[in-house]
């Protein structure tokens, strides 16, 4: 729901993302007037794909996964985005429409921006424009690493590569607390969670990750990377 009474200035926030960062003290004051805070529990969904953007979307707190929504009702993971991430920039001077789902993984915070404010932006700012694009193209690129490795690589490439985007991605440790379920992992690998059980098992059993819980220990990062390369 949204927040009536905003908690985050725009002008003294630290979480800024880089398009925002090259902008005047009176740009923030502006964009202040024209966003919202949107607090999302976990599992909500926050756009639908297919449906009109009329927002762009930051990333305040929390995780978000990012997906395609399929014909035959199945879920592709594109990517989990962390805090100071946007999402529907790619709606930008498009059809005005979301091109992939997006949920709640954890209890996330939202600053939802007017999709127009962002559109005068590149029209009228060079610099901001250019940022703007910077980061749609580190969007397509990890899609496109995303998309290779669950469509070229065995499962136990896939889950050994999800692992390490987890590591070094997210939680930026080799020892974190799982916040995705088993269902986001299977997801995100392009696997059934029962094969994800099954590998996770063997990585165990190898010694290659330890699980207690919630709570995963990446053992041996260097064999789980040779195996996200070559399988």
């Amino acid at each position: 729901m949204a927040v009536n009474q905003k908690k985050i200035n725009c002008t003294s926030c630290k979480k800024k993302s880089s398009c925002f960062n090259i902008l005047r003290k009176a740009d923030h004051k502006f964009i202040d007037a024209n966003r919202l805070e949107i607090k999302f529990k976990k599992g909500e969904i926050i756009c639908k794909q297919g449906a009109f953007a009329s927002n762009i979307m930051f990333i305040y707190s929390g995780l978000v996964k990012s997906y395609l929504e399929t014909e035959n009702d199945k879920h592709v993971v594109l990517n989990i985005l962390p805090a100071e991430k946007m999402i529907g920039l790619s709606a930008l001077f498009g059809n005005n429409v979301f091109l992939h789902s997006a949920s709640a993984v954890e209890d996330c915070v939202i600053c939802s921006i007017d999709i127009k404010t962002f559109e005068n932006y590149c029209n009228s700012n060079g610099a901001f424009a250019s940022e703007v694009i910077k980061t749609l193209n580190s969007f397509c690129t990890e899609n496109y690493d995303r998309y290779i490795c669950i469509t070229q690589k065995q499962m136990d490439g896939r889950l050994a590569d999800a692992l390490l985007y987890l590591t070094n991605n997210i939680y930026k440790n080799r020892s974190f607390s799982m916040t995705l379920s088993r269902n986001d992992l299977a997801e995100m690998a392009n696997m059934s969670p029962e094969s994800i059980t099954r590998i996770l098992t063997k990585f165990k059993k190898d010694k290659l990750i330890k699980i207690t819980g919630k709570q995963y220990e990446i053992k041996n990062y260097e064999r789980l990377l040779k195996i996200s390369q070559l399988e």
